[in-house]
């Protein structure tokens, strides 16, 4: 997938800031990106499964309906998704201790070991990226993305309790 920078301009982004973001996170979230990262993890993951491992390593816990909401996809995919997660040992399902009715996800120890590897290969494709950058471009890079999440953070109100 090859999105053209200048067509994707026309659009109306008047910074350019915000058609470079939007383009990472277009690439990032689609699901041949995640295949190719993906398959060198473990045999047999596929991106769904991926994403639902990464937002569970991320969130520590959560219910299936909050996962599909944050993914994307609808609940006959997160069921099979987490069907898929829950057999191979990767996920564990418990009841929400807030509503009995309701079901939380986590992590087993072999599900955070591979979603680790997740996090290990994303690293290693960020340092394939910028190889050719200074330490001094990395750290500029990353201490405004660190400030750009941040403020993206108090803007949005996730992780409000």
């Amino acid at each position: 997938m090859r999105i053209d920078l200048e067509a994707a301009g026309d659009l109306g982004y008047r910074n350019p800031m915000a058609l470079h973001l939007a383009t990472l996170v277009e690439l990032w979230r689609s699901p041949e990106f995640a295949a190719g990262l993906v398959d060198e993890v473990v045999e047999g993951l596929g991106a769904t499964d991926a994403r639902v491992l990464w937002e569970l390593g991320y969130r520590r816990e959560c219910r299936p309906g909050v996962l599909a909401s944050v993914i994307g996809i609808g609940a006959p995919s997160i069921s099979k998704s987490t069907a898929r997660l829950l057999g191979r040992g990767l996920i564990a399902a418990a009841p929400d201790p807030t509503d009995a009715r309701a079901t939380v996800l986590r992590l087993t120890g072999e599900g955070e070991a591979v979603t680790r590897r997740l996090y290990q290969v994303g690293d290693s494709f960020i340092d394939r990226l910028t190889a050719d950058w200074t330490d001094e471009d990395r750290r500029i890079a990353t201490s405004l993305l660190a400030r750009l999440a941040r403020r993206a953070q108090d803007f949005s109100g996730v992780g409000d309790n």
